[in-house]
């Protein structure tokens, strides 16, 4: 009987359809060449580290339908859950032949048709790691099932083999096994040509082999008009949780990259499979695609970012005049933008303090001088003065002045340039309208905008020295400075002041006058030596 489908799961793009009655045997005769459809079960969901435990494979052409299985020893053990899905205990595969004495004979089988498997990404990604791990090349054109029926019945909601065995009313000879669930792949090509025309069917799997290496949560289309320019892109997953954010010079090679190679790297796999949408924006070059990057990343916080977040305060080394040593400074209280004479950023005291340390031992400068010992009396030696590793200016044979110009000349590299600008500035890496403008003030990325107008419009947000603008832009100043567009900006930098605890009213405790009684009672009573 003939599946009646309601004339809204048809594409758009199709009036209407011709649905084709061919029985199974002569839906295989019918093919131009041979199909598997494939299925797996494994240890885990981790490509890298995670083995195949059976192998499922319905081959479906011209010479008719054949069926393969085979259980595989993993050598390692199957972890409690999976045998409880899948029914696949230690025992059964103990034994059993490993992946590389059959990866010949199952290449064979499967070179040269196009590979079908429900949410394909995942059996494919195991089978080229298998393959790869027994010294075998496997390459196939990939279907994906979960995404075909997305694509032809795009109303429905659910597209999970569950779904689809309660909606064609597939018969399922077992749940969570290979054989059995590459069977019901099978029947659902067979429902979907019931359904819809052999022309209809493969325009949408022409298409859908074409966009392969896309997860199965995008569109086919999804990456069609991304520009190989410099620019920045997001992925977000269910309910547009942002879920990375990257950059590059060339967006479109770049994102494909990512679907690509999941098959090879544990961490792009789980990421692309919670893949729902990306989104894009160009840059102009890649300075911009830089201050784009960490901007977004700290303002998102995406959950595969695990660099470039916000720290919630900075610290410095300043040299002052009339002082042996530097002190350490904190961007609450400086404006690290605006300051002079200071050195270096660093995210903690202890990180700046080490670093110190190293430039001493480097450069045998004295830490009881630098005030990093506090064990050494003042004109005794340090530690290192005893073991010749300070030049003595704790003991008097180095002079203050001299110490203090060799730290200075050790910290040099590290010196933070100030805002060379008297405000807030817009800078275009790249000439043209459609490319942003990107606004800075005090080395803070602000955002981008499309006019100047609107640059002076994004003036709102306070600005606050930023570690990673710096050093993306602290190199390249000249070339900013050829370019940039003042923007009017009078805003101060406002010292954070320290908080200090409320005051309390002093309680009286309860027992108070019982304890002053009972003390006062204590105090009469006669003592042996009084």
């Amino acid at each position: 009987m003939t599946l009646q489908e309601p004339p809204t799961y048809l594409p758009e793009k199709l009036a209407s359809r011709e649905p084709g009655m061919l029985d199974a045997q002569a839906l295989a005769a019918a093919l131009a060449r041979p199909i598997v459809f494939v299925d797996l079960e494994t240890t885990g969901a981790d490509a890298q580290r995670d083995r195949i435990t059976e192998i499922g494979v319905v081959e479906v052409g011209p010479d008719g339908i054949q069926e393969w299985d085979t259980l595989v020893d993993p050598l390692t053990s199957i972890p409690p859950f999976v045998q409880g899905l899948t029914g696949i205990t230690d025992d059964m595969v103990r034994g059993q032949p490993t992946f590389a004495l059959i990866a010949e004979a199952l290449a064979e089988k499967l070179q040269g048709r196009l590979f079908v498997a429900h949410n394909a990404r995942f059996d494919y990604g195991f089978l080229k790691n298998e393959f790869r791990r027994a010294g075998v090349t496997f390459r196939a054109d990939v279907l994906c099932t979960l995404r075909l029926s997305r694509s032809l019945f795009p109303s429905v909601e659910r597209h999970g083999l569950d779904a689809l065995i309660a909606r064609f009313g597939l018969t399922p000879k077992g749940r969570h096994r290979a054989l059995a669930d590459a069977e019901l792949l099978w029947q659902f090509w067979q429902k979907i040509h019931e359904i819809y025309s052999v022309d209809l069917v493969e325009s949408a799997v022409t298409s859908l082999v074409k966009h392969a290496s896309l997860p199965a949560g995008l569109e086919e289309t999804a990456l069609d008009d991304v520009p190989d320019r410099p620019g920045v892109y997001l992925f977000y997953g269910d309910d547009d949780v942002p879920l990375y954010v990257g950059k590059s010079i060339h967006l479109r090679r770049r994102i494909r990259a990512h679907f690509a190679g999941d098959h090879s790297n544990a961490r792009e796999m789980r990421l692309s499979r919670s893949v729902r949408r990306v989104e894009w924006r160009e840059t102009g070059g890649e300075i911009g695609a830089l201050l784009s990057e960490a901007h977004l990343i700290k303002t998102l916080r995406p959950l595969h970012n695990h660099l470039l977040r916000q720290n919630t305060e900075l610290f410095s080394w300043e040299m002052v005049d009339g002082l042996p040593a530097p002190r350490l400074r904190s961007d609450r209280h400086v404006d690290f933008s605006r300051h002079a004479a200071l050195y270096g950023a660093f995210p903690s005291r202890a990180s700046a303090q080490a670093r110190l340390r190293s430039l001493a031992d480097e450069h045998q400068l004295c830490l009881a001088t630098l005030m990093l010992d506090g064990t050494t009396r003042r004109g005794s030696p340090c530690f290192a003065r005893q073991l010749h590793r300070c030049a003595g200016a704790c003991t008097g044979e180095e002079s203050q002045t001299a110490h203090r110009e060799r730290t200075v000349e050790a910290m040099a590299s590290m010196a933070i340039q100030r805002w060379p600008f008297a405000g807030a500035i817009a800078w275009r890496e790249a000439s043209g309208d459609r490319f942003p403008w990107h606004i800075i003030e005090d080395w803070c990325y602000l955002g981008s905008a499309p006019t100047l107008e609107d640059a002076a419009r994004q003036l709102v947000a306070p600005a606050r020295f930023d570690i990673d603008t710096y050093q993306i832009l602290a190199p390249r100043i000249e070339e900013l400075k050829a370019s940039a567009v003042p923007l009017l900006s009078t805003r101060e930098f406002v010292l954070t002041p320290p908080v200090l605890p409320e005051p309390r009213a002093a309680r009286v405790p309860r027992t108070a006058g019982k304890r002053t009684a009972n003390a006062s009672e204590h105090s009469q009573t006669p003592g042996l030596f009084s």
